[in-house]
C-alpha cells in the first residue's frame, strides 16, 4: 500500500512543480500579492463543489460564506470587506493546483485550501512556494507535520482521529479489529497508519487489513476476507461516496460485526444517503457535530449554538463536521487579519499567533506549530435516529470537552 500511495502522490506532486515552474516565469501575479490599505481584501477558496468530495467541499463553502456574510455586515476588517473568490476543484488534486494559482493570479492575499488532504498535499510545496498563506481544509498529518511556513489545518489530525477509534474499541473491552482503506486517500492512508502504530499499546490486534482505491463499488471481496476474520470492529478510512456504499453493503451482510467510520463521515451527506444502513454506525466526529448533546456547562455550547442555528436555518440540516472545519478556519483569517492586517506576510504572522476560542475549542498556534484542535474536541459518536449522538462518553466529558 505505501507504494502505491508514494507513486500516486509522485504523479501529482510532479504535476504541482511543472504548474509552478510553468507558471511562475511568465505572470509576475502569481507571485505574493502586493499589500492594499484600501479596497476589498481578497481570500481565495479552493474547494471540491463536484466530484467524490462535494459533499465536503460544499459544506466548507456554506460554513466559510456565512462567516464571510457576517463580517462584511457588520462592515467588515476595519471598514474593509472580505471578497471570497471560491473555485471547484472537481475533487481532483491537479486541479486543485490550477485553481490555486488562479487565484492567486486573481490577487488573494490568503486561501482556503481543498476538503481533502491528497489535494492539501498537492498544494502545499506551492503554497510554500508563492509565500501565501493557506489554511488547509483535510486532516492528513503530513499537511502540518513537519511544519512548512504557509500552510495551517483546523480540521483534526488523523492521528487524533485513529487514538478516538482505536481508545473507544479498548473501552469497550474489544481486542480484534479489521480496516478497509482507501489507498488513493492521502487522509485515509495517514490515519491508516496511524491506527496500526497504536494497536499494540493498546491491546488491540489487527487482523484483516483491507484496500480499495476511490472509483471501487463492489466491496464483496473485502467483506467476505473481514467476515471470515470476525474482528470486533470494522474500521473503514475513506471520504466521500465509497463509506456509503460499504455502509450500505456491511448492512446488507448482516454479519453482526459493528461498522466504525471517521470524521470523514460526521456528516448529514453521509448518514441522509446511508439512510437506515448507518443505523448504529460509529462515527468519530469532533464537539461541534454533537453540539446539541453538548451541556450548558460546555465553555464552547454558547460559541456553537451561535454559529450552529443561523446554518441549520438557511441550509435545514445541523453543520456537519465540514462545516465545523470551514468555519474556524474563516474564523482564524478574521481574526489574523484583525489583529495583524491584510498584507499576506501579516496574515502569516497572525496565523502564527493564533490563540482563540471557537466553536470546536480552544487553538494555539505557533511557528512551530500549525495544527491545533484540542484531543478534547475529538469524540466518538453513534447514529441514532439519523442523528450524530455522543458514544460511551460521560457527563464530565462531555462538559470538558474542547479544553
Amino acid at each position: 500500500m505505501g507504494a502505491q500511495l508514494m507513486t500516486y502522490h509522485s504523479r501529482v506532486l510532479a504535476f504541482a512543480a511543472s504548474v509552478v515552474l510553468g507558471l511562475s516565469t511568465g505572470c509576475a501575479a502569481l507571485g505574493n500579492s502586493p499589500a492594499q490599505s484600501s479596497g476589498p481584501i481578497k481570500i481565495g477558496m479552493v474547494t471540491s463543489l463536484t466530484g467524490n468530495y462535494a459533499p465536503l467541499g460544499t459544506n466548507d463553502k456554506l460554513a466559510v460564506q456565512q462567516v464571510v456574510d457576517g463580517v462584511n455586515a457588520k462592515n467588515g476588517i476595519n471598514g474593509r470587506k472580505i471578497e471570497l473568490n471560491i473555485v471547484d476543484d472537481g475533487s481532483d488534486p491537479n486541479q486543485s493546483v490550477i485553481q490555486f494559482n488562479k487565484v492567486i493570479g486573481d490577487g488573494a492575499v490568503a486561501v482556503l485550501g481543498p476538503p481533502q488532504s491528497t489535494a492539501d498535499l498537492a498544494i502545499k510545496p506551492v503554497a510554500n512556494d508563492k509565500k501565501m498563506p493557506t489554511i488547509s481544509l483535510g486532516a492528513a498529518d503530513e499537511q502540518v507535520v513537519p511544519v512548512t511556513p504557509y500552510m495551517w489545518q483546523t480540521a483534526p489530525l488523523s492521528s487524533q482521529v485513529a487514538k478516538v477509534c482505536v481508545d473507544f474499541i479498548k473501552s469497550q473491552g474489544k481486542t480484534k479489529l479489521a480496516m478497509l482503506t482507501d489507498t488513493k486517500n492521502a487522509y485515509a492512508v495517514s490515519g491508516h497508519d496511524s491506527t496500526k502504530k497504536i494497536l499494540d499499546q493498546a491491546g488491540v490486534q489487527l487482523i484483516d487489513d483491507e484496500t480499495f482505491e476511490t472509483s471501487q463499488t463492489n466491496f464483496a471481496p473485502q467483506f467476505a476476507k473481514i467476515a471470515d476474520a470476525r474482528p470486533d470492529f470494522l474500521l473503514v478510512w475513506a471520504t466521500g461516496a465509497p463509506p456509503v456504499v460499504i455502509t450500505k453493503g456491511w448492512a446488507e451482510a448482516k454479519n453482526g460485526i459493528p461498522l466504525m467510520m471517521t470524521a470523514a463521515e460526521a456528516s448529514t451527506l453521509y448518514a441522509q444517503p446511508a439512510g437506515a444502513a448507518a443505523e448504529g454506525v460509529f462515527v468519530q466526529a469532533s464537539m461541534g457535530v454533537i453540539g446539541l448533546s453538548l451541556p450548558a456547562s460546555n465553555k464552547f455550547k454558547k460559541l456553537i449554538d451561535e454559529f450552529a442555528g443561523p446554518f441549520q436555518q438557511a441550509n435545514n440540516y445541523y453543520p456537519p463536521q465540514f462545516a465545523w472545519d470551514g468555519m474556524v478556519a474563516a474564523s482564524f483569517l478574521v481574526d489574523a487579519v484583525t489583529r495583524k492586517g491584510a498584507a499576506s506576510e501579516q496574515i502569516r504572522e497572525g496565523l502564527d499567533s493564533i490563540d482563540l476560542d471557537t466553536p470546536q475549542g480552544h487553538y494555539t498556534f505557533t511557528p512551530q506549530k500549525h495544527a491545533g484542535m484540542p484531543d478534547s474536541t475529538n469524540l466518538m459518536s453513534v447514529i441514532k435516529g439519523g442523528q450524530f449522538v455522543p458514544a460511551g462518553l460521560s457527563a464530565d466529558q462531555l462538559a470538558k470537552a474542547g479544553q
